[in-house]
């Protein structure tokens, strides 16, 4: 019985490979006079792409400042930054008014709260900063950015402050 159910499990299989030829020749003639369709793009969620924005812009202020690395994104009829005592508009007053402080080193920050409006053209990030300073303790804090799509699909800087923690009692 065993047999005879591999024998023709092995008729089959032989009839199909006789007929995959035609199979074959019949496919290439057939994809030969159509185009293939354009592959699609593949675009990440806004909320991947917030998250990536921000990882480059941590990466640029190493490079050239916090100050810098704002003024390239920032909204240009918009955007401002909040800075205790004072507010900065506009990419060259943003670039020039967050210059690194005396002994400053370098500023990372980490984003752990991401929200995007339902239509993708707004949203937020938030998340833990740190500010190495030379010779004295680093300052740590929390940040919020506020982003909007511009006319291009291009994320830009709406808002963003920082407040730094409370000292730490000794």
């Amino acid at each position: 019985m065993l047999r005879q159910v591999t024998f023709i499990a092995a008729v089959i299989t032989l009839g199909a490979c006789a007929n995959m030829g035609e199979f074959a020749s019949a496919q290439t003639s057939s994809t030969a006079t159509t185009a293939a369709p354009a592959p699609t793009t593949y675009r990440q969620p806004p909320a991947q792409q917030l998250l990536e924005l921000e990882r480059q812009l941590s990466a640029r202020a190493q490079e050239q400042g916090l100050g810098a690395a704002l003024g390239s994104v920032i909204d240009p009829a918009d955007g401002f930054v909040v800075r205790a005592g004072q507010t900065y508009q506009g990419a060259e007053a943003v670039t020039a008014g967050l210059v690194a402080p005396t002994g400053a080193g370098p500023i990372y920050w980490q984003p752990d709260r991401v929200f995007v409006a339902q239509a993708g053209d707004m949203g937020l990030t938030s998340g833990r900063y740190v500010q190495v300073m030379t010779g004295a303790e680093a300052v740590q804090g929390r940040y919020t950015a506020v982003w909007r799509r511009d006319s291009n699909g291009d994320w830009k800087l709406l808002s963003e402050s920082r407040l730094a923690d409370p000292p730490r009692r000794r």
